[in-house]
């Protein structure tokens, strides 16, 4: 009963999916499953961070992909964002899987961040859409995460959004071909459609802020010490530890101090007997 409760779910979810997740290359150290299952659209990210081996958010569960070799995973990940489509005519062999959710931009903002160097950028406009040019630019870049943007959203026309559709799958098969058969580069493609570039995705932060420079110290040098400071804080570094140990002593003394015959308060306090004459 579960099962089918599962299976009706993820058809529901697949049918009002808001984009999907291509996986046309992986080396032989990950392997992303072929099972009815929906990425968030909030782990997007993730899955690519996952898979170059970097962390992950707490939340992140993808039954998808599984790690063979931890050390050897994808030397390189490129990711192709396609905006203003649901899928993608390509072949039935791909893996893919259905996005549910609007939050792919910041996902993919996130994993820019989270980069351990700036991600190459391959922004390609429709309007001049070249054969060979998301190839061109995937493959010049000695980057080890390339993030490639097509946007399709702004066409209208049905015939020419089919063209264009026929064209970048023509293209990303060629790009399939030409890194499937470089055997010496460890590299994951993935493909990313979503229906809508998300508007609010813009209020997020799209670079590391750098501390503002002070308008008083414009080399930013180091805080200027006088020739006496060595000096000064030897005699109140010791003189503490001194003080320190002398109380630790003093403490010592009076915890183990005998009232009757050491303390001379009690001598002098203590009633005495007169005697008489």
């Amino acid at each position: 009963m579960l099962r089918i409760c599962a299976f009706l779910m993820f058809c529901f979810l697949a049918v009002n999916a808001d984009g999907s997740f291509y996986v046309l290359n992986a080396p032989e150290s990950i392997s992303f499953q072929r099972i009815p299952t929906v990425l968030p659209s909030e782990q997007v990210g993730d899955v690519i961070k996952a898979a170059r081996g970097l962390g992950v958010s707490d939340t992140a569960d993808f039954p998808g992909l599984v790690i063979n070799d931890p050390f050897g995973l994808p030397q390189k990940a490129v990711v192709v964002d396609v905006v203003g489509l649901n899928e993608l005519p390509l072949s039935e062999e791909n893996i893919s899987y259905k996005i549910d959710g609007k939050s792919v931009p910041a996902s993919l903002d996130d994993l820019k961040l989270t980069s351990n160097d700036d991600a190459s950028d391959c922004d390609i406009n429709v309007s001049s859409f070249k054969e060979n040019e998301l190839i061109n630019c995937v493959l010049k870049s000695d980057k080890e995460f390339v993030y490639a943007k097509i946007d399709l959203s702004n066409l209208k026309d049905d015939a020419e959004k089919s063209k264009e559709i026929s064209a970048l799958a023509n293209e990303l098969v060629n790009l399939q071909r030409q890194i499937d058969g470089d055997a010496s580069s460890q590299s994951l493609l993935a493909v990313i459609v979503s229906h809508e570039d998300d508007k609010s995705s813009n209020l997020s932060r799209r670079r590391r802020e750098t501390i503002a420079g002070s308008t008083t110290n414009t080399y930013n040098l180091a805080a200027y010490y006088d020739q006496n400071y060595p000096v000064i804080f030897n005699i109140i570094l010791w003189f503490m530890v001194a003080l320190g140990l002398s109380l630790l002593a003093v403490c010592y003394a009076i915890a183990d101090m005998d009232p009757g015959r050491d303390s001379i308060i009690y001598r002098m306090t203590s009633t005495r007997m007169k005697k008489d004459n």
